[in-house]
């Protein structure tokens, strides 16, 4: 950062900070971060159900939450839009690059706690997606391996189906897995 302003509030290069768009674009930011976290404990929660519902096989609810998780990751771009709309205004009233600035960045052009605040803000939202990102992980471990298990059953059962299992004699045959009917019954 070549405009970074120095404890009077005046840029390296002289200028003063244009205090406008600088508070009122972090601001913004602390806002749509705040936001954002939210977003992330929501889409937490749900993971937490849909785990539930994997095991319990209840697609119902898996339903439910697919339609939900839309829902709340529509809002998350429309957040990430106003981040990002208000990381363009920090960064032109400061005369610097959007494309590579970064919370760090924004938090050392402002004022201490302003600075505390939001470097606070993004700590959050990265701890909260991150545990996303961990659960998201079980989840799809979990549905990769309900679909392991429903592809055995599948198959054991085209296996038992595909051959006759009844002799010429009207006898039973041994079942594959060393399984047989009982006559009995």
């Amino acid at each position: 950062m070549t405009n970074q302003p120095d404890a009077t509030g005046q840029l390296l290069n002289g200028e003063a900070a244009p205090a406008i768009g600088l508070e009122s674009g972090a601001t913004a930011l602390a806002v749509a971060l705040a936001d954002e976290e939210q977003i992330y404990v929501s889409m937490l929660s749900l993971a937490g159900r849909e785990e539930v519902a994997i095991v319990d096989g209840d697609v119902e609810e898996l339903t439910t939450i697919v339609d939900e998780k839309e829902q709340l990751i529509e809002h998350l771009h429309a957040l990430e839009t106003e981040r990002m709309t208000a990381i363009v205004a920090i960064a032109t009233a400061c005369g610097d690059d959007p494309a590579t600035m970064t919370l760090s960045d924004v938090a050392a052009l402002l004022p201490a706690s302003t600075s505390e605040s939001l470097t606070e803000s993004g700590a959050l939202l990265r701890v909260q997606a991150v545990a996303l990102q961990q659960a998201n992980g079980r989840n799809a471990e979990l549905l990769r391996r309900s679909h392991e298990l429903i592809d055995r059953w599948v198959n054991y059962m085209k296996q038992l189906l595909s051959g006759s299992l009844y002799g010429e004699d009207g006898r039973t045959g041994d079942l594959p897995g060393g399984r047989s009917l009982d006559r009995t019954a």
